[in-house]
């Protein structure tokens, strides 16, 4: 396996090491690489490998040059008509590698180092550069390492944002002077060059002098925990000592010794020595790569055609830490999750009933909280403490300290259970208390030692705490246990089929339901024993109700208005675990049809939240389920194809699409049909299958035009007006565009006039008509902005950049294209329009040309210091 490097010196590396090249053979492979794969004319290497003009024998060198260069890479150096190639399939290059990861460790110095700066490698080096500032920004707003951050910060003194990550650091760190100091020297470097600090910088200084709370790190996705955390002070403080010497740490013990609760505790606790500390709950996830669970946790798109495993690595940058929660049902694959993120050295905390058992691995057993005799034991405590908040203020008397020892003694200390017997003390004398659960712990039998007594323990007390309620409790407790996760009121009375409310009050007075961020939830072990607790029928029952719920749900289309659109997303992604745990269970249990249904209506969450992978996977698991042409089934293809296109699979889009538009034709389902053919247009479009895409676009104009389908006659129109502009026929682009705009606008549909104002600039500036263009287009960002549609602004804000370059000003249009490839990259949100990536490729080389390497390095820092918002606000206010 070859290795090429240009970060750095230019070498190539074999398996025994480097390979020596001479000068020119260096150069010329130099220029080769800087070309990615793409063809080099002889007249084009003359020029770059002399760039100072070449000698007359120069075209006969070059042949020796080209020789000694094939004797070190082989027949990947491949003759082409009039010039030469190097074949970069299957090798390793360090500039492609830092392109898609982004990791700066990759660098060994300036890149091409020690070769002649013709156009072509002086050009590459330019935008390596300008990646590599990128990717020090974007580190450094989770670096860790004041060392780095100040060399960086000498290279570039006047780098404000490099200034405040620095600044930010070192006040995390306890040195809030050196802070100050930092931005003083960026004050005095810019005062040099006639200028002052921002107001960013200029506010963060205020901040720090004045120690506001506000910068203190934020720990993401770490929900509110119920009730004091008491006790196990021992244990936190081994916990934090092993977790700063070891990537690892696994907390192992039984159901209810409060594995979960400590964790959350330990982050708090530790937050500021971390950028980002994410939590990965496990406990219901049964089915797909646990990257994907990590990347929703993390807030990470998925991107096309890159494995999650990539994309989420590329991303968890700084010092970062993963509590992977509940992982005993997914011992090996959250094992390989684990050993993948601390190969990363990403600091890992795992809880399980079992260790992990990979190497480096640290196993801290936790068991019941000390119960020593009185009343100082952390038990006693803690049931002190849940009492009181049980009676409305009045904890445990003295008289009751000593039967409060021997309950929580007897209860092993597993804070579950003493919550538990807390809740009963609103109601029974601690006397009656201990009675009672004597005689249930009284039926346990065998050792009173170790993790399977306390299984026992943890099970006995949770019967005896679920027969002391009620009837209605126990059915309404059972039936819960079908959500794996959160829920609402309307939800428990729709699986209980009765008002909840009384009996579900009740259940959280009694600590089995906990009440949290406006919704009812139920810890795992509860919600475990009451799954468990149900029969056959009974368990058919809650889940069919389930379904029911849902699939209702899921049948009403998304709004598509932004707030709206937010709050659906906010609460499809609430109930997230319960609807697949729901698909699940009806594809297991004999109802494919509900699960395929389900999943159907599931599809656009998934391409919304950039959970394409497993949105896929559980399509095609349902659509396997079954092969009968239904329309159901046509609909389930058209979302799989949906998403296929949106991970840059468009061979499977396309053949799902064709499959469905076979089924909704036998169906003679016309709007199925309608909608099948707009789709297949869109990805034989994206295949740059124009003819093709055409036949789909007019089937699907004149089967919309017979059905009087007003919506549909705008969209196919707007996509088949698109796949004209791609083919550079923009007259006959141009009237379906404002055939689309009109009948969009007629129907109230701002997201479609928006789409369809978009296409109308982009061919207005490609027919010369740039006044025209740049009305539409802002109009078109209006809108977006409006809905809150982030995909639809970067489209408007590269087709304005596009327009700016047009007029002359190079140095904005690049500026905000590289805003907007910045956001797409975060958004995981390419372009896949072939022609408009072509303007954008063309529009940017333009401006390249005009500013110089000095220039654009210029101008990608400026944009690196832009949002998306400001960028957006001074477009519209124009």
């Amino acid at each position: 396996m070859l290795r090429f490097e240009v970060l750095g010196p230019v070498r190539v590396c074999a398996d025994a090491g480097e390979v020596a090249l001479p000068p020119k053979p260096r150069a010329l492979l130099a220029v080769l690489l800087a070309a990615r794969g793409r063809p080099v004319t002889v007249e084009r290497l003359l020029s770059e490998v002399w760039p100072d003009g070449a000698p007359s024998t120069a075209a006969a060198t070059l042949q020796m040059h080209v020789s000694a260069l094939r004797k070190v890479v082989g027949d990947r150096l491949r003759t082409t008509p009039g010039g030469y190639r190097l074949d970069l399939t299957g090798a390793e290059f360090d500039a492609a590698e830092f392109e898609a990861d982004g990791r700066l460790e990759t660098w060994r110095g300036d890149p091409y180092d020690g070769v002649p700066p013709g156009t072509m490698v002086a050009a590459d080096r330019a935008r390596l550069k300008e990646l590599r500032w990128s990717a020090r920004l974007k580190a450094a707003q989770h670096h860790s390492d004041t060392a780095e951050l100040a060399g960086w910060l000498a290279e570039e003194p006047t780098n404000e944002a490099l200034t405040r990550a620095l600044m930010l650091t070192l006040h995390r760190t306890g040195r809030s002077g050196e802070a100050l100091a930092v931005f003083d020297r960026t004050a005095a470097a810019l005062k040099d060059l006639d200028a002052r600090p921002g107001g960013e910088s200029e506010a963060l200084a205020a901040a720090i002098r004045r120690q506001d709370p506000a910068l203190d790190p934020q720990i993401r996705t770490v929900a509110a925990q119920r009730g004091r955390f008491i006790g196990r002070r021992t244990e936190l403080d081994h916990l934090s000592t092993l977790l700063g010497t070891n990537l690892l740490l696994t907390v192992v013990g039984p159901g209810g010794a409060g594995k979960t609760r400590i964790t959350m505790e330990l982050i708090r606790e530790i937050a500021a020595d971390y950028d980002a500390i994410h939590v990965v709950e496990l406990a219901e996830h049964r089915d797909g790569p646990l990257e994907s669970r990590l990347a929703a946790a993390a807030d990470i798109r998925e991107e096309p055609k890159r494995p999650i495993t990539e994309t989420v690595f590329a991303q968890l940058t700084g010092r970062v830490l993963i509590v992977l929660d509940n992982c005993e049902h997914l011992i090996e694959r959250a094992a390989a999750l684990a050993h993948a993120l601390t190969g990363r050295n990403i600091r890992v905390v795992a809880t399980s009933r079992e260790p992990l058992g990979l190497p480096g691995e640290v196993v801290v057993p936790l068991g019941g909280m000390t119960t020593s005799p009185g009343s100082g034991s952390d038990a006693v405590r803690l049931l002190s403490d849940r009492v009181a908040a049980a009676r409305g203020g009045a904890g445990l008397g003295p008289a009751e300290q000593v039967v409060a020892a021997e309950l929580c003694r007897r209860l092993d200390g597993l804070p579950l259970a003493i919550e538990l017997a807390a809740a009963r003390l609103r109601a029974l004398p601690l006397s009656e208390i201990m009675s009672r659960l004597d005689r249930r712990l009284d039926l346990l039998t065998g050792s009173r030692i170790g993790p399977a007594h306390r299984h026992r323990t943890m099970r006995a007390a949770i019967d005896w705490g679920y027969d002391l309620l009620d009837l209605p409790q126990q059915r309404l407790l059972r039936m819960l246990g079908v959500f794996a996760g959160g829920f609402d009121l309307p939800a428990a009375e729709a699986v209980y089929h009765d008002d909840p409310l009384d009996p579900l009050s009740q259940l959280v007075d009694r600590s089995m339901v906990e009440w949290r961020d406006g919704r009812y939830r139920l810890i795992e072990t509860i919600r475990a024993y009451a799954r468990e607790r149900l029969d056959d029928d009974e368990r058919a029952l809650a889940y069919r109700r389930l379904v029911d719920l849902l699939d209702r749900r899921l049948a009403v289309p998304p709004p598509m208005d932004g707030p709206a659109h937010q709050t659906w997303l906010t609460g499809i992604a609430a109930d997230h675990d319960t609807i697949v745990a729901a698909i699940d269970w009806s594809l297991r249990h004999g109802d494919p049809a509900r699960g395929l249904s389900l999943a159907t209506g599931m599809w656009w969450y998934w391409w919304v939240a950039g959970r394409m992978i497993e949105g896929r996977g559980w399509l095609d698991r349902a659509l396997r389920a079954g092969a009968e042409p239904t329309l159901l089934r046509g609909k389930a293809l058209r979302a799989a194809a949906a998403l296929a296109r949106n991970s840059g699979d468009l061979a499977e889009a396309r053949r799902a699409g064709e499959e469905s538009l076979t089924v909704f034709r036998a169906l003679d389902e016309r709007p199925g049909v309608l909608a099948a053919l707009n789709n297949l247009l869109i990805t034989a479009q994206a295949q740059e299958d124009y003819p093709a895409s055409l036949e789909f676009g007019h089937a699907a104009i004149r089967a919309a035009e017979e059905a009087s389908d007003a919506r549909m006659i705008a969209a196919a129109s707007n996509n088949t007006a698109g796949t004209l502009r791609c083919m550079n026929r923009l007259d006959e682009a141009e009237p379906l565009f404002r055939r689309a705009l009109d009948g969009f606008r007629a129907l109230g549909d701002r997201r479609g006039e928006a789409a369809a104002l978009s296409n109308l600039s982009t061919t207005d500036r490609r027919r010369g008509f740039p006044a025209e263009s740049r009305t539409a287009m802002r109009a078109a960002l209006a809108i977006y902005t409006e809905l809150g549609l982030t995909e639809g602004q970067l489209d408007a804000v590269e087709g304005l950049a596009q327009l700016d370059v047009l007029a002359g000003d190079a140095a904005g249009g690049l500026r905000l294209l590289a805003v907007a490839e910045r956001e797409r990259s975060a958004l995981g949100a390419p372009s896949f329009t072939p022609d408009e990536i072509a303007d954008k490729e063309a529009a940017e080389a333009t401006s390249r040309s005009v500013l110089g390497a000095t220039g654009v390095a210029r101008v990608y820092r400026e944009a690196a210091e832009l949002s998306l918002a400001e960028a957006v606000d001074s477009l519209l206010g124009d």
